[in-house]
């Protein structure tokens, strides 16, 4: 337990770091819609076709979040079960959210590493082992991807925003 907690504070410190950074490289839109976000990423992906929305009831309960803090939300998940890809993207209510909604994506791709069944889909695992989280302005996005997709849908992000 207390290496988990060692873990997801050193998750914190880089994603503040990489936060600070985002916004060193001109303007930051903060008035993207996160359906639009969604939109260009799903075209970027192989697998966007598969993946669907999750439910308010599997974000709030699975993923443990607090959508308080949270203005708008779109969650993608596999609907087929071929793998697990997945990615979120979460737009905090306001400036003083972003930290409580960092260490939630954190806590939560912890937590999947922690429960991972290592006889389930054991070539999916390096996907979560490698999830990142990228922060510009005041949204927050995880990918449960390869690193190829990842790469795309980050990218889509970025040039998005900014």
């Amino acid at each position: 337990m207390k290496n988990t907690k060692i873990i997801a504070l050193f998750l914190c410190l880089i994603m503040t770091a990489a936060a600070l950074t985002a916004c060193g490289g001109g303007e930051v839109r903060n008035d993207v819609a996160v359906s639009e976000l969604s939109a260009k990423i799903n075209s970027e992906l192989e697998s966007g076709a598969d993946l669907v929305d999750a439910p308010e009831s599997y974000i709030s309960s699975s993923m443990g979040f607090d959508l308080s803090s949270v203005s708008e939300y779109v969650v993608k998940i596999n609907s087929r079960g071929v793998n697990i890809d997945e990615y979120g993207i979460f737009k905090a209510a306001d400036d003083s959210q972003l930290q409580q909604l960092q260490t939630a994506v954190s806590n939560y791709l912890q937590f999947r590493v922690d429960t991972w069944m290592v006889e389930y889909m054991p070539e999916e695992f390096p996907k979560l082992q490698n999830a990142e989280t990228k922060t510009i302005g005041n949204y927050v996005m995880y990918a449960i991807l390869s690193d190829s997709d990842k790469q795309a849908v980050f990218s889509a992000f970025e040039k998005t925003l900014k």
